[in-house]
């Protein structure tokens, strides 16, 4: 489910899984407690900050983004399906690669033209076009600048247990809608739902909006003997 949700790429051997990444983004039930965050404040002076100039934080501040993550799945009857864990990397403009450590060993990145994917057990690497696969995507509006959010109806919803929460409705009724919660400036989750009521889910901890991300990272190098597919696109 991993992938597809971010893309909608092709079948294959372990389609339900690392390929929910690129339509569909991450997703955790939002009663669990973030693993970098502090108790609840329930003081009489805590404050809700103001959600847009939150957002406005996150994306003409937030540079550079290094984190874990640990990513849900749940299916339209909200029945849990499934749970990954790895290791995500931002660098905007348009920039992000994603690496699934458990249970699957799939690494997904984007270097500003291609999006890729590269599969160790088949030995495969899928390249789509970046523009054309990731607009309305939750890739996309982790990755880009402000202007992603003109293909989203933006509400600032619900503060709570310190996180402001968004609603994003993708401009296309055949697309899922989009959830983001920001703790100050800081992404802390991310969840899409599909149009079929599949959702999912991701939890980041650990961030690092500090440190400056090598180039290398967004052009991995592909063992000797993998194929590497250009994917049709539709």
């Amino acid at each position: 489910m991993r992938f597809s949700a971010w893309l909608q790429p092709p079948l294959g051997k372990r389609a339900s899984s690392p390929r929910k990444w690129l339509a569909l983004a991450f997703l955790l039930p939002t009663t669990l407690t973030l693993a970098q965050n502090p108790p609840p404040d329930t003081s009489p002076t805590a404050q809700q900050p103001d959600g847009s100039t939150l957002l406005q934080h996150f994306f003409h501040e937030v540079q550079h983004l290094q984190a874990d993550f640990t990513q849900l799945e749940f299916d339209a009857e909200g029945a849990f399906r499934r749970q990954s864990t790895g290791r995500l990397y931002l660098s905007r403009p348009g920039r992000f690669r994603i690496d699934y450590l458990e249970p699957d060993n799939v690494i997904i990145w984007a270097d500003g033209e291609s999006l890729s994917m590269f599969d160790p057990e088949l030995e495969q690497v899928t390249v789509w076009k970046q523009a054309t696969r990731l607009k309305e995507s939750a890739a996309a509006l982790l990755a880009g600048d402000a202007s992603v959010l003109e293909n989203y109806r933006v509400n600032v919803a619900e503060f709570q247990d310190g996180l402001q929460w968004f609603d994003l409705a993708t401009t296309t009724e055949e697309k899922g809608d989009l959830r983001l919660a920001l703790r100050d400036k800081a992404p802390a989750i991310i969840e899409y739902s599909d149009e079929l009521g599949s959702r999912v889910q991701m939890q980041l901890f650990r961030l690092d909006l500090k440190s400056k991300l090598d180039d290398k990272l967004f052009n991995p190098e592909i063992p000797p003997g993998v194929d590497i597919f250009e994917a049709v696109e539709s």
